[in-house]
């Protein structure tokens, strides 16, 4: 079996630039689908599962990352270094296994956390840091893990309409954690975020990430994310529920949020984008702000969107 050491250099010979993360089982680096340069491209080196996080391109092996979007020749030398035969393709293409999602043997709620762990205690002072008290820890179940891959991480879980785990988020609390967010493994487009905590009859507030979850008001869910796919679960239960939607992206993603208030009001919903102009994410907001700025927010419509296109053409902001 070939050593991490070795591992890593293979990647860095085949990549260039490679970020190696605290515990050493991830790496990153440029991914070679969509030519990001910041290191999106993560790969774990004790399975060889990779995914780049800025244009979604994954595989549960490297060598057809490698095959696909780099050159037949450095493909053959990771199967012939690290024991990813090409015959074993089509039984890999073919798996339709749906792995479970699990959270960590040892998670700990941090709302029920009474030990000293300082790796614990730290999380907790974490969330404190960013507004979240101590309601949010026991409403949305936060907790973390001593495991390697969780270590001084936060952990925020999402439950389906049967109180099933679907998903989770993690995000490192040091300021060079690597990687930022360790998620699991699961399709988002299958997922609605704590479905179980959505009334689809009432105003639903979008949102990309948990953490903006959290800070928004109760009636929400986060895109994980700034697209909503008309291929996604959470799309089709909107249009199927005519649910009334409240967008409240990140301030810098207004083309994202027009282009989602076109698509659902072409499907009849009723639309309303948060009148946010403090320059801050909702995450970084305290609820009562969220709500206040909620309260004053108008209805989306095609005359609105003209307007942003036509300030946005002037700005030079679309280009």
């Amino acid at each position: 079996m070939r050593s991490n050491t070795e591992k890593i250099e293979f990647l860095k010979r085949s990549f260039g630039f490679v970020k190696i993360s605290r515990e050493g089982s991830n790496v990153a680096v440029k991914c070679p689908s969509c030519g990001e340069k910041k290191g999106k491209f993560s790969i774990n080196i004790d399975t060889w599962m990779c995914h780049c996080w800025v244009c979604g391109v994954k595989s549960k092996n490297l060598y057809f990352i490698l095959k696909k979007h780099t050159n037949r020749s450095l493909a053959e030398k990771f199967s012939q270094d690290f024991g990813c035969p090409e015959k074993r393709k089509a039984e890999l293409d073919s798996e339709s296994i749906v792995v479970p999602v699990t959270l960590p043997d040892d998670f700990i709620l941090l709302s029920s956390f009474l030990g000293r762990d300082p790796d614990v205690r730290d999380c907790i002072s974490y969330c404190k840091s960013r507004g979240l008290s101590e309601r949010d820890l026991w409403y949305f179940r936060i907790g973390t893990s001593r495991f390697k891959d969780f270590k001084r991480r936060v952990i925020i879980p999402s439950f389906d309409i049967d109180g099933e785990l679907n998903y989770f988020v993690s995000r490192s609390i040091d300021i060079k954690g690597f990687p930022r967010y360790v998620n699991a493994i699961a399709k988002k487009t299958e997922i609605i975020f704590n479905e179980i905590n959505i009334d689809w009859s009432q105003e639903l507030s979008l949102v990309e990430g948990a953490f903006d979850l959290i800070k928004s008001n109760e009636n929400s869910t986060c895109l994980l994310g700034s697209k909503l796919s008309e291929n996604s679960k959470l799309f089709s239960e909107i249009i199927k529920n005519k649910t009334p939607i409240l967008i409240a992206l990140d301030p810098d993603m207004q083309v994202e949020s027009h282009k989602i208030a076109q698509l659902l009001f072409r499907f009849g919903c009723i639309v309303r984008m948060l009148n946010n102009k403090t320059g801050k994410d909702v995450g970084e907001m305290s609820k009562e702000r969220f709500l206040d700025l909620a309260s004053k927010s108008p209805a989306w419509s095609r005359e609105s969107s003209l307007k942003f296109k036509i300030h946005a053409l002037k700005s030079g902001s679309l280009f």
